[in-house]
């Protein structure tokens, strides 16, 4: 089995809760992305994108993962956005990605009261969640070796499916 795992997927997807648990499950580290960026950064993303912007973000995104993608075995939880980077994408074929799927109205029940996204400081929550779908979702697709529909799962069922997936592979 390959021990680099990458999960991508769209914001509220659950990369972060799903990966501690994967990572658990198969006794190797987990890192969160965002959560290495805040430490770092000491801000939240969003303050990163208040102070900065998306860019300067984007770039540190890239630098951490370039950094834990040298381990030898993980689960790192991207951003929704690490795919849209080139080099990104190489460093994520080294290993193996699990895109986590969900639908916008899944999606949009676990994040509509949520103030810590900061490409959803709008009035039209669904609308933009539908404009990142549309520019992002073949993307994951594309650059996935496996995929789980996360729409209608909890966590433990999703896990599980993940397993599956694991051992068939």
């Amino acid at each position: 089995m390959n021990n680099k795992i990458y999960l991508v997927g769209s914001m509220g997807s659950g990369k972060s809760s799903i990966g501690r648990l994967l990572a658990k499950e198969l006794n190797i580290p987990h890192y969160d992305l965002d959560k290495t960026i805040e430490s770092s950064e000491k801000m939240s993303i969003s303050k990163i994108f208040e102070i900065h912007d998306e860019s300067y973000f984007r770039k540190l995104e890239s630098a951490a993962l370039e950094e834990y993608s040298k381990y030898k075995k993980f689960v790192i939880s991207t951003g929704g956005g690490c795919i849209l980077d080139e080099n990104n994408q190489k460093i994520l074929k080294s290993g193996l990605v699990i895109y986590l799927k969900i639908n916008l109205d899944a999606q949009y029940e676990r994040i509509k009261n949520r103030s810590h996204r900061p490409l959803l400081n709008n009035n039209n929550i669904r609308e933009t969640l539908k404009i990142l779908d549309t520019s992002r979702g073949e993307m994951y697709e594309d650059i996935s070796n496996i995929k789980v529909d996360v729409s209608n799962l909890d966590k433990e069922h999703v896990l599980s499916s993940i397993m599956n997936e694991l051992k068939s592979n």
